[in-house]
């Protein structure tokens, strides 16, 4: 008597055979384990179950009139849809070049008759928990795939949205550059480290780098008057601004240019002033 029963969902069984007695008898056998055990006649019938419902595994006698079981297991693995239901041939024949001769068709396995119980069972328990391992696995994969197929388009989000932030930093920049009013940022202290080319030319430079390539110039501060600095300091503390500040500032080539200066301090979250922010006109 066989013993140790499965659980109910242990696996959906075709069982295909044209002789009835080998039908009930192997039926019976998985039944008992817990299996659920559909049957088929001949090759035709088990094809049309297997398309409308197909099983976990089936077992396939090889010797029947009409279609054989090596042009049903042809079949069967021509067919997307059931290629990867695992076939247990059972059959009479025991001669090595049968047994070839189905796992070329696409046999998973091999019972001879007249079978033993504890083998047909082992043999089939063995193929389910492949057939599930590789279920798995492919589920897995489409996750992945899934998954990668996400990944890829926040890449290309991502691509693209770094994209455009360039492309307005770009423009930004352009603008800043293009701009007929000085602009500037720079130290707590008062030295300039970014400006735009009108800044420049105000100051007798033909464009921003030129300016602050010249390090002894732009490090200093270009105010004629020495106080004006401190004039500029005081009304940034007093009124958190600098606005519509006039003073006279060293060109280049040491002339003398007149400018309205505005500006106000960037700061970091504890407040701490990070840099100033500026715009400066020529005035005639």
């Amino acid at each position: 008597m066989i013993t140790g029963l499965l659980d109910a969902s242990a696996g959906n069984i075709l069982i295909v055979d044209d002789t009835q007695e080998n039908l009930e008898v192997l039926s019976a056998l998985l039944e008992i384990q817990g299996y659920e055990v559909r049957m088929a006649i001949n090759g035709q019938m088990a094809l049309m179950g297997v398309e409308a419902e197909p099983p976990d595994i089936i077992l396939l006698d090889i010797m029947m009139p009409d279609m054989n079981g090596y042009e049903v297991c042809q079949i069967l693995k021509q067919n997307p849809k059931t290629k990867s239901i695992p076939v247990i041939f059972i059959s009479a024949l025991d001669d090595v070049f049968d047994k070839v001769k189905a796992f070329e068709a696409g046999g998973a396995d091999y019972v001879s008759k007249p079978f033993q119980q504890a083998e047909v069972l082992a043999r089939v328990k063995n193929q389910l928990t492949i057939a599930q391992l590789q279920r798995k696995l492919r589920q897995r994969n489409a996750q992945l795939k899934q998954q990668n197929a996400q990944l890829q388009e926040v890449v290309e989000d991502r691509r693209e949205l770094v994209g455009s932030l360039q492309a307005a930093e770009e423009k930004y920049r352009q603008m800043i550059d293009e701009a007929v009013v000085g602009i500037y940022q720079s130290s707590p202290e008062g030295r300039y480290f970014k400006v735009n080319n009108a800044l420049a030319r105000i100051y007798g430079y033909a464009t921003a780098e030129d300016w602050l390539a010249d390090l002894e110039h732009h490090t200093e501060h270009p105010y004629v008057n020495a106080t004006d600095w401190s004039t500029y300091q005081a009304e940034m503390l007093q009124n958190g601004v600098v606005k519509n500040f006039t003073t006279k500032v060293y060109r280049a080539d040491g002339s003398i240019a007149t400018i309205c200066e505005s500006a106000r301090p960037i700061k970091s979250e504890d407040g701490q002033i990070l840099y100033y922010e500026g715009f400066v006109f020529e005035l005639a």
